[in-house]
């Protein structure tokens, strides 16, 4: 009788083995979710107090930190503060720092980024967006700034034209002698201003009156809440009275946000715009932002939503908007 040997039992690969040996494609939905972890965990702050413009170099740009607060949260009289109202992403205050006059301090719920997969870090993100929103003002303050593209449509197109608020003025000359610029950026709409972020301590809580504390949202997913013991990210903003928003000062931030490479996320409401200035700094990402997102980039369904107009026609006036000087 022939001799048959037993079956060898095939030895079994650690899932870090097939990890390496699988070949990930920039497309690869791992690859994607490692990318976004790591980048929800870079950091975001300066210990830098904000005083005069901020740096605009390349290196800036590429990791955008806001500079600190100069005000202190011991000098708020909370019994004559004002909750304006809380969201998602956290609570928001009407308060002054001592003499100093009338803010909006806005704390945030999450004090980690999100393990979530195409979740977003909400105090990364505001920060990150006011701190290349100040750099480019800047820029703009300096000189009027020659852009890569007029019609940017890609996230390497926005990221350009983002990039060109960091090139020093010597290097813009030579590049518009090679040829001429397809847009040229000399000013900003008004933008609201930020005054850098604060940590807030959530033994604070305790010394609000009542109406005024920050009330748990169970509705939300995760369920948010703040509590004495805990420190949360804060920051202040410039307070905008209850101003009628024009369409055309809309557009014209609309145009702006676009060629300096913001895409809108998916749900931009009217209700985040005041004296036709947008007042939620969530609603906007940064060409290198997570969450950036080609289909809410200069998309003429962002105005029709917030303008409820037919996108039709706004693609139509956009495409008619050549140049802006």
């Amino acid at each position: 009788m022939e001799n048959i040997e037993p079956r060898r039992k095939r030895r079994r690969q650690s899932l870090s083995y097939h990890t390496k040996r699988r070949k990930l494609g920039p497309n690869n939905p791992y690859r994607q979710n490692v990318a976004q972890q790591q980048a929800l965990h870079v950091d975001f702050r300066s210990n830098e107090s904000m005083q005069g413009p901020p740096n605009h170099r390349a290196e800036d740009f590429e990791q955008p930190r806001l500079r600190k607060c100069l005000f202190l949260l011991d000098t708020i009289e909370w019994k004559s503060a004002t909750k304006l109202g809380d969201g998602y992403d956290g609570c928001v205050w009407k308060v002054k720092f001592g003499n100093k006059g009338t803010f909006v301090l806005k704390v945030f719920w999450d004090t980690q980024p999100p393990q979530t997969r195409n979740g977003y870090f909400a105090p990364q993100r505001e920060c990150q967006n006011a701190a290349i929103l100040q750099m480019i003002e800047a820029a703009l303050e300096e000189r009027p700034i020659p852009l890569r593209y007029e019609h940017p449509e890609t996230q390497a197109q926005a990221m350009a034209n983002m990039l060109a608020f960091s090139v020093p003025r010597e290097e813009a000359q030579q590049q518009q002698a090679v040829g001429s610029p397809r847009a040229v950026l000399s000013y900003s709409p008004p933008i609201r201003r930020c005054y850098g972020w604060l940590d807030f301590d959530g033994d604070l809580i305790k010394h609000m009156p009542y109406q005024i504390k920050p009330q748990p949202r169970k509705q939300d997913k995760p369920p948010h809440s703040m509590s004495p013991g805990n420190t949360y990210h804060a920051i202040v903003y410039e307070y905008i009275s209850e101003d009628d928003n024009e369409p055309a000062s809309i557009k014209a931030l609309l145009r702006f946000f676009h060629l300096i490479g913001f895409s809108f996320t998916c749900s931009p409401r009217i209700k985040n715009w005041k004296g036709g200035r947008l007042i939620d700094g969530s609603d906007v990402v940064y060409p290198g932002g997570v969450g950036w997102n080609v289909q809410y980039y200069g998309s003429p369904r962002i105005a029709a939503a917030l303008l409820g107009s037919d996108p039709r026609l706004e693609e139509r006036e956009a495409n008619n908007n050549s140049r802006i000087t």
